[in-house]
């Protein structure tokens, strides 16, 4: 059963400036999301920014938006085929028990100037 949904659309240039600034990736990324973004030559802004828009989907889907929960209790990570999943910990893991969430399916698309995602808790 679909407990909530949530969706978010950003500019991968408002990531992108955000992102030269090492305050705002220690405060919204986990080192795991880090990881798979940052590459010894390249920064993937465009999936930086799908994951905060990601984040900002997850947070709507669980019904809380950002003031109980932290953008580092959101995690959003990659399967070897390139799926994103969800990773809860802290407040928006205590959210989601509580509300009976199981499980969280994310799509995540971008373009030359916008990343967007849609979240289904169930």
């Amino acid at each position: 059963m679909i407990k909530g949904i949530g969706t978010d659309l950003i500019e991968i240039d408002r990531i992108k400036k955000a992102v030269l600034k090492e305050r705002f990736t220690k405060k919204c990324y986990t080192i795991n999301e880090l990881n798979n973004f940052y590459y010894v030559d390249n920064i993937n802004y465009n999936s930086l920014a799908g994951n905060f828009a990601g984040k900002e989907a997850v947070s709507k889907a669980l019904g809380t938006g950002f003031s109980n929960v932290s953008l580092l209790d959101i995690e959003i990570l990659r399967h070897p085929s390139g799926k994103p999943y969800v990773n809860l910990f802290g407040n928006a893991k205590l959210i989601a028990d509580s509300l009976n969430i199981n499980e969280l399916l994310i799509s995540i698309s971008h373009n030359k100037t916008s990343a967007s995602a849609f979240v289904i808790a169930q």
